[in-house]
């Protein structure tokens, strides 16, 4: 059969190398150049992970879109004795010499209902809103338990190969307190899901670590013929300890393993899908479950070697600053009067270690009075740049300061290996006298009245003076009858609003105290709202006869009780967890794994089944309050 193949494969490729000149020239005419070039860029490919596997196994189909990142619609055909299941997408977007391309995964499994050789005809994909086909797919399935030649179990996948860690650094010895880039990479294999409980940890003395972004670059990677997800953190690494230091990296992660013929899964001893390359938490619900393996990923072994800072020519300025930087002074206003505050900003830009970066020192001198700078640091990108400003308060006390003096920065550059101090530029300030009154002796008229001549007339004008207001003899307006404040009526209103504030007030106190002193109390009425809000939706589920949603909901509420009594978070609980703290015949455990069964196999539950677990649910997890 297989040289049937490909002498029908080499005659339909004879035929079509003759007549693709005239399909060519039909295209054009019916769709038009521009309709043509318009989907040029979008190309369909079609694989099977197995050319011949037994039928107790199963293949993936893997059918690619590439030059589109929007969902394709994928026409199925159907298959005698050959059953397709659904196992998602997966989209990614690569950049190669500046162009982006993107493309669109979707993932089937194949399922043989008994051996014999098959043929998956075109498929046709639309995308783009033009139609494509893909090639024709020929496979073999043997009989159960007859393993074909090359075909990969699970003995042929080491530890190694499921998930590891690769570290690359900056090669060499590095100074104290320098700033090294790293980039930490974990590979999961794409044949298991893995949840990732923690972030990569550093296990060693004498280097510390930048705090890790809670959320990794995602790619994948071809290695040795198998694809892997790959996380990608960017982080440096810093020496505290002058000498050679061995460190290793460590990532906790649980993978999704299936469960073999003989587990406690209703669908046991049916072993198609047992094949941990295709290790799909659908797949588990189907046939036999899964059981969550926690595993620990750990790189090789690197030596840091951490040199110690050079105690020659060190400057008096130096605080502990490694790195590249740019020192830059200003300061506002510049026209001041004597007293009147200037504000210095001294701004320290680059890339280092800017924890250790520290004002420079104001030279001392009589002339000023200086306050304690104020720090401002900015982040530049993912890595080791950024600012540092400091703003800082100077006076000047008398008028012959005419510049603020230079100020000093130094540190130390790693790649010079030596110490560079920088030093700012006198800024030339101009100040001047205050504009103030002062007063040394009581005020008074600059005009002051001389006594009368003999003779003068006593009518004439007052003499005129200066610094006093001039007495005002008329008479203002006059009441009648003056009202005390206290017997008005807003005053009234006021006062009752005041005391009706403090009284809410001190309830609010005491009820705060209450809590304070009994925090338990809260917890417990948090945790009681928590509850009675998921067993309705339980409820309500059941009321709609909708199963798959009532196990989903009832999940839900166990990982929301259990979760914060044993200190895990709800979201991360997970069946081992349960397993392992509860007794191997809890009702929980029972009602938990039919949960997780049902999310990934679409299975539900009969109306009697609900209810049964809807009481169960209800006064397990009461109790637990």
């Amino acid at each position: 059969m297989q040289h049937l193949f490909s002498i029908n494969g080499i005659r339909a490729f004879t035929r079509l190398f003759f007549c693709a000149p005239a399909i060519l020239a039909l295209c054009l005419c019916i769709v038009g150049p521009g309709t043509l070039s318009a989907s040029a860029g979008v190309s369909v490919e079609a694989s099977l992970s197995h050319q011949s596997f037994p039928q107790d196994k199963v293949a993936r189909l893997t059918i690619t879109v590439t030059g589109t990142s929007r969902n394709a619609d994928i026409a199925l055909p159907e298959i005698d004795n050959i059953r397709l299941h659904n196992r998602g997408s997966s989209s990614q977007i690569s950049v190669v010499n500046g162009a982006v391309s993107s493309s669109i995964s979707h993932n089937y499994l194949v399922q043989a209902e008994k051996p014999g050789a098959y043929t998956i005809p075109p498929i046709k994909v639309t995308a783009g809103g033009d139609s494509f086909f893909t090639e024709p797919l020929q496979f073999q399935v043997t009989p159960t338990g007859q393993q074909p030649p090359g075909y990969a179990g699970e003995a042929d996948q080491t530890a190694d190969e499921i998930a590891f860690l690769r570290i690359s650094q900056e090669s060499g010895s590095h100074y104290s307190g320098e700033i090294v880039p790293l980039t930490i990479k974990a590979y999961f294999t794409q044949a298991y899901r893995a949840d990732i409980s923690s972030l990569p940890t550093l296990n060693g003395d004498g280097v510390v670590m930048s705090p890790l972004p809670d959320k990794p670059q995602q790619t994948q990677e071809s290695l040795k013929g198998r694809m892997y997800h790959v996380l990608t953190w960017d982080t440096s690494l810093t020496g505290v300890k002058t000498g050679e230091h061995a460190i290793r990296f460590s990532l906790d992660a649980t993978l999704l393993i299936p469960q073999k013929r003989g587990n406690s899964s209703p669908f046991a001893g049916n072993s198609l899908y047992d094949d941990p390359f295709f290790n799909d938490s659908a797949l588990d619900s189907f046939f036999g479950g899964h059981q969550r393996k926690p595993i620990v990923s750990v790189s090789p072994e690197i030596v840091f070697h951490v040199l110690p800072l050079p105690s020659e020519n060190q400057p008096d300025t130096f605080t502990g600053a490694v790195g590249d930087f740019d020192f830059e002074v200003t300061a506002k206003p510049i026209e001041v009067e004597i007293g009147e505050p200037i504000t210095m900003t001294m701004e320290i830009s680059g890339s280092g270690n800017f924890d250790r970066v520290e004002a420079p020192v104001f030279p001392e001198n009589g002339d000023w009075k200086t306050y304690s700078p104020t720090a401002n640091f900015t982040k530049r990108g993912d890595g080791s740049a950024g600012k540092k400003n400091f703003e800082q308060a100077i006076v000047a006390k008398n008028d012959s300061v005419t510049a603020i003096p230079p100020l000093s920065f130094s540190y130390f550059a790693p790649r010079e290996k030596k110490y560079i101090t920088k030093t700012s530029k006198a800024l030339a300030i101009s100040l001047q006298q205050s504009s103030m009154p002062t007063v040394s002796q009581p005020m008074q008229a600059k005009n002051q009245a001389q006594p009368p001549q003999p003779g003068a007339s006593l009518a004439g004008p007052a003499p005129a003076l200066t610094g006093l207001a001039p007495l005002h003899l008329e008479i203002g307006i006059s009441s009648h009858r003056i009202a005390p404040l206290l017997t008005s009526s807003w005053l009234r209103a006021l006062t009752v609003l005041c005391v009706l504030s403090l009284l809410v007030l001190l309830v609010l106190r005491l009820r705060r105290k209450n809590i304070d002193n009994h925090p338990e109390r809260e917890v417990h009425r948090q945790k009681k709202l928590l509850l009675d809000n998921d067993l309705k939706n339980v409820e309500q589920a059941q009321a709609a006869g909708d199963g798959q949603a009532f196990l989903t909901h009832g999940r839900t509420a166990i990982q929301n009780q259990l979760g914060p009594l044993w200190h895990i978070e709800p979201a991360a609980l997970s069946l081992a967890d349960i397993s392992n703290r509860l007794p191997a015949d809890a009702p929980l455990i029972v009602i938990f794994r039919a949960a997780e069964e049902a999310a990934y196999a679409g299975a539900t539950l009969s109306n009697e089944k609900m209810r049964d677990y809807f009481l169960t649910l209800k006064t397990e997890l009461e109790n637990l309050l």
